[in-house]
């Protein structure tokens, strides 16, 4: 017993310098409430670690995967340039949509705006259902 004593007390003070650091980290960690949270990362990390299969593991791994490959999808060009448009849309309409009947929908049809998103719209059912059918 005295042996190893000995020698834990020559290890701490060959590492005297390091382990005062160390202490006042602790200190600090402790000071700031730091402390805390990292005991309870620590214990939330190890839950997480218990309870994870492997196969929820691949699963999330597959989605994370998916997602970028959607979010890639998202930021091309046409996607960015769609998004914007339909921001801008929604910030362009002021009032209240009233109820459109048929006559009001053929009327609406003189309007250019309106001739140029139903063409982009009748593109984009074309491009989707192109889409779907490749995945049927």
């Amino acid at each position: 017993m005295e042996d190893k004593t000995q020698e834990l007390v020559e290890k701490l003070l060959e590492n005297q310098d390091t382990i005062e650091k160390i202490l006042e980290k602790i200190i600090l960690l402790e000071k700031t409430g730091a402390l805390d949270t990292l005991a309870d990362l620590a214990a939330f990390v190890k839950v997480a670690q218990d309870t994870l299969s492997d196969e929820i593991i691949k699963k999330n791994s597959e989605l994370i995967t998916n997602l970028g490959l959607v979010s890639a999808k998202f930021t091309s060009d046409n996607a960015l340039m769609l998004i914007d448009a339909i921001g801008d849309a929604i910030c362009r309409c002021d009032k209240e949509p009233e109820p459109v009947g048929l006559t009001g929908l053929l009327k609406a049809m003189n309007d250019p705006d309106v001739k140029f998103a139903l063409g982009f719209l009748i593109n984009m059912a074309k491009a989707l259902g192109r889409a779907l059918r490749e995945r049927a």
